[in-house]
C-alpha cells in the first residue's frame, strides 16, 4: 500500500525513465542502490512499485550508505536519485498501520521502537550531508514528498525534472515534519513561503520549486541525473579545501551570530593562503592554464 495522500494525484508521464542496465542487474538483489561510477557514489531508491517509500531499515542504509560515501577517498561528490517514476514518496504507510495497532496494545514502544527508529535516522541525514566534505546533489523526479522531500532539502543543492512534486502531507497524517526541515526550509525559501507549505501541506510543482528557490535547476524529465552529475563534476572541479571550507562556512553561518561568522571567514581564509592547492591557483592563474588541485 503506497501513501494514501499520493494515491489520488495525478503526475505528468514518466514513462521516459528508464533503469539503467546496472540497476536492472541489482533490483533483484538490493533495494536501497549504490554505486561509485568516476568518483561519484550514487544512491538510489529502489522500491518502484511504491514509489520508493522508505521504511525503518531503508533509512538506516541510507544514513550508512551517505557516511560510507562521505568518508571514502575515492568519492568526491554524492548525488542521490531513484529507480522508477517517483523520488521518495516518504513513509511506508503500510508499515505504519501494521505498527499501529501495536502501539495500541503495547506490544511495541511508540519512542523507542519507531521514533529512534526512523526519526532519528532522518534528522542524522543532514548531520551527516552538512559535515561532509563532499557536495551532495539530489537529482528529483516525480514525487520528493514527506520524508523524500526532507531528504532533498537536506541536500546541498537540488535538480528537478519538470514533472517534480514536493510538499509535506503530514498534516493529513496526523504528524509533523523532522530531517531539519523546519530549520532548513525557511533558509531556502523564507519563512513565510515555509509556512505555508508546512501549514497547509499543500504539493507545488517543480516549476513553482524552481521560482521560490527550492530548486537548483530545472530540466526535463529524464535529464535530471545527467544535470546532477554536470553540478557534481563543475564543483569536483574546484579546490577540494575551499569547497569542504565553504560547506563548513554556510553550515555554521546559520548557527552563530554575525560577528562569529566574519571571524569564522577570516579563519578559513588565514588557513587556506597556506595549502599547495592556493599556490597551484596562483602559479596556474599566472601561467593562464587550468590549476591541478591535490586537496592539500
Amino acid at each position: 500500500m503506497v501513501n494514501l495522500w499520493v494515491s489520488r494525484i495525478h503526475l505528468p508521464d514518466s514513462s521516459r525513465i528508464q533503469p539503467t542496465e546496472h540497476q536492472i542487474q541489482h533490483q533483484v538483489m538490493t533495494k536501497l542502490l549504490y554505486e561509485i561510477q568516476d568518483d561519484i557514489g550514487w544512491i538510489r531508491f529502489n522500491k518502484p512499485e511504491i514509489l520508493n517509500a522508505i521504511d525503518p531499515k531503508e533509512t538506516q542504509r541510507l544514513v550508512d550508505l551517505l557516511r560510507e560515501a562521505s568518508d571514502d577517498n575515492k568519492v568526491k561528490a554524492i548525488i542521490i536519485s531513484s529507480v522508477g517514476d517517483a523520488f521518495c514518496v516518504g513513509d511506508d504507510l503500510k508499515v505504519a498501520m501494521d505498527e499501529y495497532p501495536k502501539i495500541l496494545s503495547g506490544e511495541i514502544h511508540p519512542i523507542l521502537d519507531i521514533v529512534e527508529d526512523i526519526t532519528e535516522n532522518l534528522q542524522e541525514i543532514p548531520r551527516i550531508i552538512r559535515k561532509s566534505s563532499k557536495v551532495v546533489i539530489s537529482a528529483v523526479r516525480g514525487y520528493a514528498v514527506g520524508a523524500g522531500f526532507e531528504i532533498a532539502i537536506d541536500s546541498d543543492m537540488i535538480v528537478a525534472a519538470d514533472n517534480a512534486v514536493f510538499g509535506f502531507p503530514e498534516m493529513n497524517a496526523g504528524m509533523t515534519v523532522t530531517g531539519g526541515a523546519s530549520k532548513l526550509l525557511p533558509m531556502i525559501v523564507g519563512l513565510n513561503r515555509a509556512r505555508e507549505l508546512m501549514l497547509t501541506g499543500e504539493f507545488i510543482d517543480a516549476e513553482e520549486g524552481y521560482q521560490i528557490g527550492l530548486v537548483n535547476k530545472l530540466v526535463p524529465l529524464g535529464e535530471e541525473e545527467h544535470k546532477a552529475e554536470t553540478m557534481a563534476r563543475m564543483v569536483m572541479s574546484r579546490a577540494p579545501l575551499a569547497i569542504t571550507q565553504h560547506k563548513r562556512l554556510l553550515a555554521q553561518s546559520t548557527e552563530a551570530d554575525f560577528e562569529t561568522t566574519l571571524n569564522l571567514e577570516k579563519q578559513t581564509i588565514s588557513n587556506l593562503i597556506f595549502t599547495e592547492d592556493y599556490g597551484e591557483a596562483i602559479k596556474a592563474f599566472a601561467a593562464k592554464r587550468k590549476p591541478l588541485f591535490k586537496g592539500r
